[in-house]
C-alpha cells in the first residue's frame, strides 16, 4: 500500500502538520478505531489519549517517532482528530526533540530551513517519520473491523458481561498482563480490575 506524504507548514509561528483523511465510514468506527490505535500505542492504560470528547467526536492524544533501531523517541508530537461525516480531519503540533545532536535546539518551532541545512534535515527526518505513523494510523482505521455497539457504556466507562475485547480496550486501555489458560484469557489493568474474556466476549469481571 503506497505511503501518503504530508509536508509540515508553519501557522501563527508554529510548525504544524495538517490536513483530511476521507473513510467513508460510520464516524463512531472512525472515533473508536482512532482510540484503539492510541491505546495500543501506549505502554499500559490510556495514557496516550489526551482528551476525548464522544459528542463532538474529538480525540487528542500524544505519541512518539523513533528512529529505526532506536528505541528512544526522538519526537514527541500532539495529534488532534475531529470527525466529520466520515472523514478525519487532522493536526500535529507541539513538536518536542529529544537526544543526540538535535537537542541542541530546543524549540522545533523555531526551526529555520531555509537558512540552514541542518534545520531543514531535521524537518525532513520528521516529516518521513511523522509520515510513517500517520500511515499507520490510517491504514489500522481502514482495516480493523471495530467490534461495537454499547458506546453508553463505553463513554460512562461501565463494563458489562458479553462486551467484545475493543469495548474492553475502549473502556481500560492497554492491560498490564494478559494470562491464558487456552479457554479463557484474563486481562489484568491494575491491582483492582481483572476481566476474563472467553470466545472474545466477556465472561466475567472484578473491578
Amino acid at each position: 500500500m503506497a505511503q501518503k506524504q504530508y509536508s509540515s507548514t508553519v501557522v501563527e509561528k508554529k510548525r504544524v502538520v495538517t490536513g483530511i483523511e476521507d473513510f467513508s465510514l460510520p464516524s463512531q468506527t472512525i472515533l473508536g478505531n482512532a482510540m484503539l490505535w492510541a491505546v495500543n500505542e501506549g505502554p499500559q492504560g490510556k495514557e496516550e489519549i489526551v482528551d476525548i470528547d464522544f459528542g463532538k467526536e474529538r480525540l487528542s492524544m500524544v505519541y512518539n517517532l523513533r528512529r529505526e533501531d532506536d528505541e528512544d523517541p526522538a519526537y514527541t508530537c500532539r495529534l488532534q482528530l475531529q470527525v466529520t461525516e466520515g472523514q478525519l480531519v487532522f493536526t500535529v503540533k507541539d513538536v518536542k526533540m529529544h537526544g543526540g545532536l538535535k537537542s541542541m535546539f530546543s524549540n522545533f518551532d523555531k526551526l529555520d530551513p531555509v537558512k540552514k541545512t541542518k534545520h531543514a534535515d531535521i524537518i525532513r527526518e520528521f516529516e518521513r517519520l511523522n509520515d510513517a505513523k500517520l500511515n499507520n494510523l490510517f491504514n489500522f482505521i481502514k482495516e480493523h473491523q471495530l467490534q461495537v455497539t454499547n458506546w453508553d457504556n463505553i463513554r460512562s466507562g461501565s463494563l458489562q458481561r458479553g462486551m467484545t475485547e475493543d469495548e474492553v480496550m475502549l473502556i481500560y486501555g492497554k492491560p498490564v498482563s494478559k494470562q491464558s489458560d487456552g479457554t479463557t484469557t484474563q486481562y489484568m489493568f491494575n491491582s483492582f480490575v481483572r476481566v476474563f474474556i472467553e470466545n472474545g466476549k466477556v465472561k466475567s469481571f472484578v473491578n
